[in-house]
């Protein structure tokens, strides 16, 4: 049984990427190159992961993963200007934490429990930077009252 990985940037400069199921090992090397296409874009944004039903990563690619980090640490830096993980299980929470640890990850970063604390999360760090309208434009999208930098 295969993953379903949906990646939406419908809301540019939020990309919203959900996965769930257990990726196999060629679904996540092609995960990590759809992935570098947003980091390649040349762009600022804001990305929430939510991981909320997945399965947990082989070794392998807990593997790719910190490679993939370590290949796009300029870019990620430069770009991301902040990404919320929605983790729910223990499991999965352990895991990223591993892959962190072999390579800790060059943009602000928040693991949160819901949709709506990893929004608040990135819609604060769209407003750091000044980017208010669209801010507003994602909050409106997803019904949320106005939430005040602070």
């Amino acid at each position: 049984m295969s993953a379903i990985i949906t990646f939406d940037d419908s809301l540019w400069p939020l990309l919203t990427v959900r996965v769930a199921g257990t990726m196999s090992d060629k679904e996540f090397a092609d995960f990590l190159t759809r992935s570098s296409t947003y980091v390649e874009r040349g762009e600022q944004y804001v990305s929430i992961m939510d991981l909320g039903q997945v399965g947990l990563p082989t070794a392998a690619q807990r593997v790719m993963q910190a490679e993939w980090i370590r290949k796009h640490d300029a870019e990620l830096r430069e770009r991301v200007l902040g990404n919320a993980n929605i983790v729910t299980s223990a499991p999965v929470r352990l895991a990223l934490s591993l892959i962190f640890h072999l390579k800790s990850l060059p943009m602000p970063c928040a693991a949160v429990s819901d949709m709506v604390s990893a929004l608040r999360y990135v819609m604060g760090k769209l407003e750091e930077v000044g980017w208010s309208p669209d801010a507003e434009r994602i909050r409106h999208h997803f019904g949320l009252p106005g939430i005040q930098a602070g």
